[in-house]
């Protein structure tokens, strides 16, 4: 059963990658909300703390990881300075230029 959860917890990393990736090499945080991410920093410290309370290491593990890559995020946004040929593409597109 705890390999349910390990496989989980190797999803929510391979999920963070696409976009510390894309923030990373192209610098374009184009549609990112920091609130959004920020937010989510919260509850994730909130859950660390309840999974510290409970001795989960499980959910410790997964927590910290989440933690690192939202603050990861947070950073690299905040140095963006640039929108990507995409999204710029994409931003033509939908005001019809």
């Amino acid at each position: 059963m705890e390999v349910i959860g390990w496989a989980g917890t190797t999803l929510v990393i391979v999920a963070y990658c696409p976009q510390i990736h894309h923030l990373w090499a192209e610098r374009c945080a184009w549609g990112i909300s920091p609130l959004t991410w920020l937010i989510w920093l919260v509850a994730s410290i909130l859950l660390l703390t309840y999974s510290l309370l409970r001795s989960d290491t499980l959910f410790v593990i997964v927590q910290s990881i989440n933690i690192l890559a939202i603050v990861a995020t947070i950073l690299l946004v905040r140095r963006s300075n640039r929108i990507c040929p995409y999204h710029l593409g994409v931003t033509r597109k939908n005001s019809g230029q």
